[in-house]
């Protein structure tokens, strides 16, 4: 049970995002040269060809917002696989649904912890530029091990190192100001702690990864 500052925080936090919903992906994502939203296109296809991701596989986009995985994540699964949209701002939802049409995909309004998706239902959990914004980081990661399969695999990421996007949120004015990713010991301790094993660690200039896999 949250006490009432945070209780205020989260939907102080909620309401951040749902404000930026609409020019979310122009903000972040958007080539202002090209147009495209192609900004971090090299760091996507790094981060999918780390991440195992096949034919088939059920994955979860947590904290998806206005779904810019969508497409590096449907190109992958192709017609075999599922994927879940998953952020408690419904307004990020909301564009997602109307940028993706795909019978692929089920939108889900939900806190990760209150996720409405039965034990073992995913293959790959995908956590992109998210995780600092996690009120209860354990909780949290216990209800996202929760909805992995055994053998399933978890992967934080972020195109910045944790230093790069600590100090990002500092000067970020706002209830997101304090949010803010865990030291390496601290993570691994998460994950290991949620029955994780950790396969691959990187937190360098421009790019993070931590990726575990469910044993």
């Amino acid at each position: 049970m949250k006490n009432t500052s945070s209780e205020e925080l989260y939907e102080a936090r909620k309401t951040f995002f749902n404000e930026r919903a609409k020019n979310w992906l122009g903000m972040w994502y958007k080539d202002q040269e090209t147009g495209e939203y192609d900004r971090y296109e090299k760091e996507f296809q790094r981060l999918f060809s780390l991440v195992p991701i096949k034919d088939g596989d059920h994955v979860l986009d947590v904290g998806c917002g206005s779904g810019i995985l969508v497409p590096y994540i449907l190109e992958r699964i192709s017609d075999n696989g599922m994927l879940y949209e998953l952020d408690y701002a419904e307004k990020m939802i909301k564009v997602n649904k109307r940028l993706h049409n795909d019978k692929r995909i089920r939108f889900l309004i939900s806190d990760i912890v209150d996720a409405p998706l039965k034990s073992g239902a995913c293959d790959l959990i995908i956590c992109f530029s998210c995780f600092p914004h996690f009120q209860e980081k354990e909780q949290a990661m216990r209800a996202m091990v929760r909805v992995l399969k055994k053998s399933g695999w978890l992967a934080v990421a972020h195109f910045d190192s944790s230093e790069e996007l600590n100090n990002h949120h500092r000067k970020t004015s706002g209830p997101v100001m304090h949010d803010k990713l865990p030291d390496e010991k601290a993570m691994k301790g998460l994950f290991v702690n949620s029955g994780l094993k950790i396969e691959k660690f990187i937190d360098e200039s421009g790019f993070y990864l931590i990726l575990g896999q469910l044993i």
